[in-house]
């Protein structure tokens, strides 16, 4: 390769990336319908909201530098946990859902409300930390803003 051709790669314009494969829809991962009738009302509510806090924490996770860890934490709720957690419950025959109450004095139904919960407390948390961080950065901009352009700077 010549000094021309060596120049022309160095300064060419970088091919554009192919955008990313859009996720799979969340509400038909692992080909789960999160409104199937044989999920309680109150779940289903209890799903949108945690969809939704997924999709709001996975948009501070964009803005910010997050971990790995926290990232990782993330997806496998929403891809993962969640789907196989509704399916799990989906998957027990009506006729046999009186067992797990025998066995552990809870409905099934009142056991998938609960975990849900336990997940949508998991990511609340999450949320917090990405917002302290938010807070954090903007009291400290607005205290060098109130330090530089105060009356009392010497050397404005």
């Amino acid at each position: 390769m010549g000094l021309f051709d060596s120049l022309r790669k160095m300064f060419a314009a970088p091919e554009p990336e192919a955008p990313p494969a859009p996720p799979p829809s969340p509400e038909r991962a692992h080909g789960i319908d999160y409104d199937d009738e044989r999920v309680p009302a109150p779940a289903r509510k209890k799903i949108d909201a945690i969809l939704a806090a997924l999709d709001e924490v996975g948009v501070m996770m964009d803005r910010e530098e997050v971990q790995a860890v926290s990232r990782t934490e993330i997806e496998l709720m929403r891809d993962e946990h969640l789907p196989k957690l509704v399916k799990s419950y989906i998957d027990i025959p009506a006729a046999h859902r009186a067992e797990i109450f025998r066995k552990t004095g809870k409905s099934a139904s009142f056991i998938l409300e609960e975990s849900l919960d336990t997940m949508k407390g998991r990511i609340d948390e999450i949320a917090r930390n990405l917002a302290q961080h938010d807070l954090d950065a903007f009291s400290s901009n607005a205290a060098f803003i109130s330090r530089r352009y105060s009356d009392g700077d010497p050397f404005r």
